[in-house]
């Protein structure tokens, strides 16, 4: 029996809602007049109601295939971000751009302007295939086996407008990497292209089945050599598998990697053997395991010697429209109007000439942004969370930025240690894949519940990619800096020469059991500055005053019980209150 969305996608397909949006957008319709199925509908539109952004408002996903963005497209973006919504852009971890707080009569005229500069937000979301994208530098690169964006290209015009290939059982994630070196991210997609170079003949290694998500696993290596000409047929086969065995009954069972340990890759070595035209090169090589992330931020020497791509960092890919416009009209200025997305949620400028580069630095950094990023920023990663998502647990951009605050007080260092916080199990954030992983969840304290996060350690590069081994369970965002100021501090102290963080967590933790984290966990003194007013939370006050540089001498230690007993009478007295009792003292 088909699950419920199974049923109402079919009484009614994704695209045949467009004409009542245009009818919603004409009456400015409230969202909580139109039909539930049909706000889910306009999923294959790039348009996303958000009920938590009140008054309720929708986001649009814009597909950049193969992370191509031009000076014009970004423009317009950022007009459309200033004009309908929140004057925020967001760069995911598929390399596509969120627009947030557009209304319904909007809508349609988005779609319009959109259109005009090419660009699109067709199926970005819900059963369908989502941004196809590259290297983020492909086609730039002096090393590159073979520049992929082509592929990319070819392989989203299969499925756009499309009926049958956007009616899947789930959604369904692809990528390609045309370098030899081949970063975690490959090891987490549906379906990954590796380039590898056998006997001076550019092939692909391909991955299939890997998923973050709740139930996430890394990808199964399919034993064949694909050729140039046949990747695109390639992937058309194994898409109409998957549309027509994935199972549609149970969601949580929908995914493609579920069809694989149902049929084995044999299964879809058969499928692919009996519906191809030509048969696969057998290769059961599997290619180089991920050694390392993709480092994106800098400047990186193009093939021809004279240009430079620069990548920027966009702390946790959020941007005004200020400053998406302002790097349009910086490509223009100093390159020729190429920009790229990347899936690490920074943005790039191609094509700047080695004469022009401090200019087009200096420029960025008139914009707020900067090649030279501190490690906080440069190894952290959040999703959109519950500002505006309907489905997150926690917040996550909001306390990420804080606790990379926290933790530069801390003089906490980042050596290629990263960190990725998810606001709930889809692992939009790719926390499992990092070295440490933070899922959303609600956590129970004595004042009430409060936002908390599961904390995965050991998710990045130990010889191979892993997915992170659970360490502890509810951690209070106020008791999140500490635990991770602890487990990076045990790692500085305790590891071997040349060992990673995510090796030493996993061979630290191969027989301990998470534990649930309570209130008085994690709770170490407060210091108060008398200088500046600073607040230092440790055993010990700091040897110098990160505010002010004061000595020592001028910390003064908090007393908490005071604090924490007020603070249990002011709940008490609230539900006091509520309950029409007089508090109590």
């Amino acid at each position: 029996m088909a699950n419920a969305i199974e049923v109402w996608k079919q009484q009614k397909h994704g695209f045949d809602v467009w004409e009542d949006v245009l009818q919603h957008a004409h009456a400015k319709t409230p969202m909580k007049e139109i039909e539930k199925t049909d706000l889910e509908r306009m999923k294959w539109h790039g348009f996303y109601y958000r009920k938590r952004d009140q008054p309720s408002s929708y986001m649009t996903r814009v597909r950049l295939t193969g992370s191509e963005l031009t000076a014009k497209q970004a423009k317009e973006i950022a007009y459309i971000a200033y004009e309908f919504g929140h004057g925020i852009i967001d760069i995911t971890t598929r390399a596509n751009i969120q627009v947030q707080g557009l209304q319904i009569e909007h809508l349609p005229k988005v779609a319009e302007r959109f259109d005009a500069v090419n660009l699109t937000a067709k199926q970005t979301g819900h059963d369908n295939i989502r941004n196809v994208f590259a290297h983020p530098f492909s086609g730039l690169l002096s090393d590159e086996l073979i520049d992929t964006r082509a592929f990319c290209h070819a392989i989203t015009a299969l499925f756009i407008d499309s009926r049958e290939l956007s009616d899947l059982p789930r959604k369904f994630n692809i990528c390609l990497n045309g370098t030899e070196q081949h970063s975690a991210h490959f090891w987490t997609q549906d379906l990954s292209f590796l380039a590898t170079k056998v006997n001076d003949e550019i092939l692909f290694r391909v991955l299939i089945g890997g998923t973050q998500g709740q139930t996430p696993r890394l990808a199964w290596h399919l034993p064949v050599l694909v050729k140039e000409e046949q990747v695109v047929e390639v992937t058309r086969a194994i898409l109409n598998l998957f549309r027509q065995q994935g199972s549609r009954e149970k969601r949580n069972r929908g995914r493609f990697r579920f069809l694989i340990e149902k049929i084995g890759v044999g299964g879809v070595l058969e499928y692919l053997e009996e519906h191809l035209s030509f048969r696969l090169q057998p290769c059961v090589t599997e290619p180089m395991p991920a050694v390392q992330y993709d480092e994106l931020i800098g400047w990186f020497r193009q093939r021809d010697n004279h240009l430079w791509t620069m990548g920027l960092s966009v702390p946790l890919g959020r941007m005004t429209w200020q400053q998406l416009e302002g790097l349009a009209l910086l490509s223009k200025k100093w390159g020729d109007g190429s920009l790229r997305t990347t899936h690490e949620q920074g943005i790039a400028i191609a094509n700047i000439p080695s004469g022009f580069k401090d200019a087009a630095a200096t420029d960025a950094a008139a914009l707020g942004l900067t090649i030279h990023a501190d490690p906080l920023v440069r190894n952290t990663m959040a999703c959109t969370g519950s500002q505006f998502c309907n489905i997150a647990v926690t917040e996550t951009k909001g306390h990420m930025l804080q606790l990379i605050e926290k933790l530069r007080q801390r003089a906490l260092m980042l050596h290629g240690i990263r960190i990725h916080m998810s606001g709930c199990p889809s692992s939009c954030a790719q926390h499992f894949t990092a070295d440490i992983g933070l899922k959303g969840v609600r956590v129970r304290r004595l004042l009430g519940t409060r936002e908390g996060f599961d904390i995965f350690l050991g998710g990045g590069i130990a010889g191979r990619l892993h997915m992170g081994l659970l360490f502890k369970l509810g951690v209070d965002v106020d008791q999140l800096p500490q635990v991770i100021e602890e487990v990076v501090a045990q790692y500085y102290l305790k590891h071997k020469p040349g060992q990673t963080f995510s090796a030493y967590w996993r061979e630290t933790l191969q027989d301990q059991e998470a534990n649930k984290v309570k209130d008085d966990d994690y709770q170490l003194p407060t210091w108060i500055c008398e200088g500046c007013n600073f607040h230092h939370i440790g055993e010990d006050p700091p040897v110098y005053c990160p505010g002010c540089a004061g000595l020592r001498r001028l910390f003064a230690r908090v007393d908490t019980t005071l604090i924490e007993e007020e603070n249990v009478f002011l709940k008490a007295t609230e539900t006091a209150l509520l309950s029409g009792t007089p508090p109590q003292k």
